[in-house]
């Protein structure tokens, strides 16, 4: 990134209220590469917002949410349509351990799109929209309900995530234990999607997510067990393939060479000459 975080600095002025500002933003404007000590929360209603927020670009389809932490340099495409353009003083969570689970989420940005259920993006649609509400309309205690409805947007995200990821965890074990037990078998991704219990749509999701792909776990699987049969020097490589599941030598080569940096031969001369 060649962008100097100095002369991105952004200073942000909170005249409404002491720690927001939100605007309902109906303009065609870029917002050139920069940065601020505050959390900015985007959200289209109308059209696609492509943003670029450190080195990646997220393309934002209405009811999208984006949330920037503090510091991190980003920059807002222009576009015909509309995004509420919220802005949040960062120093309501800092200093406040009783926040620091939730504040966690700052870490990274986070982009509330379709991997998300249906109806837990529009319960946090409905919530933001009635924070512009609220910011619009200044009633009474404003401040004090737009931090509220803050809080209470974070800790749904948290306890989703958590709870995600511990549904993540059950699906890693649930492949795991369905490759270790059938990895010498033709086994495809329809059949752990029969044997599980999801869709395949919903496990490519997945490894994607875990960087990672099904054939990639599998094989991984196979070739761990193939260098123990490879120590037996009597066990032609030919039947070692075989007997780890891979239907041809020239698969078993090319998917040993990927996991391990050498060939099944030069593993199996390694480990001879290493027990000399």
């Amino acid at each position: 990134m060649d962008v100097n975080h100095n002369t991105a600095l952004e200073n942000i002025e909170f005249n409404r209220t002491p720690c927001f500002w939100i605007y309902d933003s109906p303009e065609y404007k870029e917002y050139p590469m920069h940065w601020h000590n505050a959390v900015e929360i985007l959200m289209p209603t109308e059209n696609v917002f492509p943003v670029i927020c450190g080195d990646k670009e997220y393309i934002l389809n209405e009811n999208d949410i984006l949330i920037i932490p503090p510091g991190e340099l980003h920059n807002l495409k222009a576009q015909h349509g509309r995004r509420i353009i919220m802005l949040c003083d960062n120093a309501m969570f800092k200093d406040n351990p009783a926040l620091a689970e939730v504040c966690r989420i700052f870490s990274q940005p986070v982009w509330i799109n379709e991997n998300y259920s249906r109806g837990f993006v529009s319960e946090l649609n409905k919530s933001v929209m009635e924070m512009v509400r609220i910011f619009d309309s200044s009633p009474s205690f404003c401040e004090i309900q737009l931090y509220g409805k803050l809080i209470e947007i974070l800790l749904k995200i948290a306890k989703y995530n958590k709870s995600m990821d511990n549904k993540s965890d059950e699906k890693k074990e649930l492949i795991k234990r369905y490759i270790d037990t059938f990895y010498m078998s033709a086994i495809t991704l329809d059949s752990l999607s029969e044997a599980i219990g999801y869709s395949k749509f919903h496990l490519s999701r997945f490894f994607t997510k875990n960087n990672t792909s099904f054939s990639d776990m599998l094989n991984a699987r196979r070739i761990k067990e193939a260098e123990i049969m490879l120590r037996n020097e009597n066990t032609p490589i030919t039947q070692v393939a075989m007997n780890v599941g891979f239907s041809s030598i020239t698969t078993f080569n090319r998917a040993f060479r990927k996991f391990k940096d050498c060939t099944p031969t030069q593993f199996r001369k390694m480990y001879r000459e290493g027990n000399e």
